[in-house]
């Protein structure tokens, strides 16, 4: 099973960057929002609109994979999800976090997709269910781990985002190797 994996590496350590950095950023806004004096009800809202951006994602990445391929479409995604994790560093207003949700909603379900279609496509038929259930253990356990970054900055300041930033950043890098 490792020969098989190896060709895949690059792929799943992608996925654990990503992953990291959005476990991160859903934790980071949920007390991030609480401190800031957003009521739950407002954070619901919008944390939701994650999957309103996901839901939008799953018409418009397809087209794009098909249009530029999958390494510039992961590119796009990568950007996409770079950029709005900074935005929420920029402003306490649930307004612009929920459009800034939506991007990267929108920005993860690309990704998704690209990184799925690409494992499924290089796993051998005859290992394809071990692959994807590693790369779901991949995914959770990557979660995990962003979860635990909350630790390692200030609640209050930018490097947490940041960080998530750097997260989305490096993961175009193990991609450009595959």
């Amino acid at each position: 099973m490792l020969t098989q994996l190896r060709p895949l590496a690059a792929l799943l350590l992608a996925v654990l960057l990503l992953i990291a950095g959005s476990g991160l950023l859903g934790t980071l806004l949920a007390v991030r929002g609480s401190l800031a004096g957003i009521t739950a009800a407002t954070l619901g809202l919008v944390m939701s609109a994650y999957f309103v951006g996901f839901l939008v994602g799953t018409w418009t990445g397809p087209p794009l994979i098909r249009r530029v391929g999958h390494i510039r479409a992961f590119a796009i995604g990568a950007a996409l999800a770079t950029a709005a994790a900074l935005g929420h560093a920029l402003t306490d207003s649930p307004w612009a976090w929920a459009g800034l949700r939506m991007v990267s909603g929108l920005a993860l379900v690309t990704l998704y997709t690209v990184l799925e279609s690409w494992l499924n496509a290089d796993a051998p038929p005859s290992h394809r269910g071990q692959v994807l259930a590693i790369y779901m253990g991949v995914n959770l356990f990557a979660l995990a781990i962003g979860q635990q970054l909350l630790q390692v900055a200030p609640i209050g300041g930018f490097e947490l985002f940041t960080l998530v930033a750097l997260l989305s950043c490096l993961a175009l890098v193990p991609v450009a190797w595959t």
